[in-house]
């Protein structure tokens, strides 16, 4: 890679680490102040547990990203200086922590949607994905770069659902303390599908984009697995918890303040976990097109 590219990219990477320590903290602290706010009774009052959930993931994402950032100054500057070859998968890995949590983050399950605001965490999603593109775009061309480009792109919207979903599932482990709640295959469904298996595809997410970057036969595999473990885990969940409010109806569905009516039953149309399933199918077929297959398998 000639130089001038390279310190492209290291200044890419060293402006969203300096975003990531200085200025996202304070974008999610906003948002967290904007949920809690709209969920609980004043200060005093204790917090449900699905609003204390949602607090504790924010506020890790948050602490991940400033890890991520730190990473990004301290070591992925220096390697892109330096040509060093591990530069990229680990400034792709660390940019992914930005979209993948964010989206989440900032929406707070219909929260925002309810109020019709801008959540200012969501700004950390716009400057990782733009960040998290640049970055393979400069660093591949042609065919090769197309290779890279719509595998890594599709993990990482797989990433942002399994974000979402594995919280569900915490979610279905917190409501209901009665046994009625706990036999009930709705809820149950959220624990089995949503729970451990959301957990490792994330996991998995996060290791394919680093040995995809690589050009490494384990990230196909990793990425195969990971988008068909979440197309098992999300469609079972549309079919078995066909619930209004994981409806892509629109904001018309939300009354402010209130539950959530009028959305019906969500059909394979506008169902988030459909859309889920359907983005892990996506990312299969997309690995088994021979062309870019063919860049990670060798014919033996």
């Amino acid at each position: 890679m000639n130089e001038a590219t390279r310190k492209i990219q290291a200044a890419i990477v060293a402006a969203v680490g300096l975003f990531l320590i200085f200025i996202n903290p304070g974008l999610v602290t906003a948002n967290t102040n904007m949920f809690l706010k709209g969920m609980t009774e004043g200060a005093t009052a204790p917090m449900n547990p699905v609003v204390s959930l949602r607090s504790t993931v924010s506020f890790g994402w948050l602490g991940a990203t400033i890890f991520a950032g730190i990473i990004l100054l301290v070591a992925v500057v220096y390697g892109f200086l330096k040509n060093k070859t591990w530069a990229f998968p680990i400034a792709l890995v660390s940019l992914a922590v930005l979209p993948i949590g964010s989206f989440y983050v900032s929406s707070f399950a219909s929260y925002m949607i309810r109020k019709k605001v801008y959540a200012p965490s969501f700004t950390a999603f716009i400057v990782g994905l733009l960040a998290f593109w640049a970055i393979i775009l400069l660093e591949k061309k042609g065919k090769e770069m197309w290779a890279l480009f719509a595998p890594l792109t599709f993990l990482g919207m797989v990433g942002v659902q399994a974000f979402a979903f594995s919280e569900h599932g915490l979610r279905g482990y917190y409501q209901g303390g009665k046994t009625e709640a706990i036999l009930d295959p709705s809820i149950g469904i959220l624990r089995l599908s949503q729970q451990p298996i959301m957990v490792m595809v994330l996991i998995t997410v996060f290791i394919s984009i680093y040995y995809i970057a690589m050009n490494s036969e384990k990230g196909w595999w990793s990425s195969l697995l990971a988008g068909a473990a979440m197309a098992v885990a999300s469609y079972s969940v549309h079919f078995a918890r066909p619930k209004a409010s994981f409806s892509l109806a629109g904001t018309d569905v939300f009354a402010p303040g209130a539950a959530v009516v009028g959305a019906g039953i969500p059909s394979i149309f506008t169902s988030v976990y459909f859309l889920g399933g359907t983005l892990g199918v996506l990312l299969v077929i997309i690995l088994l097109i021979p062309f870019i297959k063919s860049q990670f398998l060798s014919e033996e």
